[in-house]
């Protein structure tokens, strides 16, 4: 590929942070005032992130961490100082040899889990944060089959888990598997086709005013990144994009206690990026 393309079409991620209100699943997020966390490293970026804790002073993220002399994706801890909104601390809680992406949070029995996507190792697995160490420790085997982005619902007594499956991870089938505990086992149960590039799973499950269940998917129609999608069953409520020539699409949405967090794509030059995409149309 010619190498000048290719620059031009070189993008990261920004993260960003705000307050949440119900309205964002139906009206996206047109008016609300969003925080764009300050990266100080050249060397990296950070995306798909999900919120650790948050107090008046600092809010706490895991997120995929791509440093671009490793060349994969690690799942990191990043705090950000909410008075500058800067990342004042980035560890690294979790490295193997496979990519590794999207560290989904639970929180059950006073214990935190994570349950990052690692397609790439042909497995999922869920592990145990321990605050201690800082680190992501004790991997259980949920599903033997490389799965991208899983997301778990409990439905009553029942653990239900949603992802898409290599090789069609950014297609229109998203797949369901079950289990009776958290920490699984799980087993596929069935699958349901949504319109166009729209199964993956860009977050966690909400409840919207009226109690209905909504869940958070990857635009992917077009290309990766573009845009989040509201759904309540297939019913399209909202489609979620970026709201500034600066970013070019937004990949995530996840809420807890009160904030919600996104990521917003970003090309090097995102001017001449549009200015060529118009050209195609």
């Amino acid at each position: 590929m010619n190498p000048i393309k290719v620059k031009l079409a070189h993008y990261s991620w920004d993260i960003a942070y705000g307050e949440y209100s119900d309205r964002i699943i139906s009206e996206g997020l047109k008016g609300v005032k969003i925080n764009i966390v300050r990266n100080p490293y050249k060397n990296k970026w950070f995306a798909d992130p999900f919120i650790l804790d948050e107090d008046s002073e600092r809010i706490q993220f895991l997120v995929e961490e791509f440093d671009y002399e490793v060349r994969r994706g690690r799942i990191a801890r990043l705090a950000v100082n909410k008075n500058d909104k800067k990342i004042v601390e980035c560890t690294i809680i979790l490295d193997l040899p496979t990519h590794l992406s999207f560290p989904v949070i639970y929180r059950s029995d006073g214990e935190t889990y994570v349950h990052p996507e690692n397609s790439a190792s042909g497995a999922s697995y869920m592990y145990r944060y321990d605050r201690d160490s800082d680190k992501l420790i004790e991997p259980k085997l949920m599903v033997d089959e490389p799965i991208a982005d899983a997301i778990i619902h409990k439905d009553g007594d029942t653990y239900r888990m949603f992802a898409t499956r290599v090789p069609e991870t950014n297609g229109n089938i998203l797949h369901e598997y079950s289990s009776k505990a958290l920490l699984g086992p799980y087993k596929h149960v069935g699958e349901e086709i949504y319109e166009k590039n729209s199964a993956r799973m860009a977050g966690m499950f909400m409840k919207s005013a009226d109690g209905h269940i909504v869940r958070p998917a990857q635009d992917c129609f077009g290309g990766y990144g573009k845009a989040v999608i509201m759904y309540d069953g297939h019913k399209q409520l909202c489609r979620i994009k970026a709201n500034t020539y600066k970013y070019a699409g937004i990949h995530t949405f996840n809420t807890f206690e009160g904030s919600f967090v996104i990521d917003y794509k970003k090309y090097d030059y995102p001017l001449i990026y549009k200015l060529s995409r118009m050209l195609r149309k």
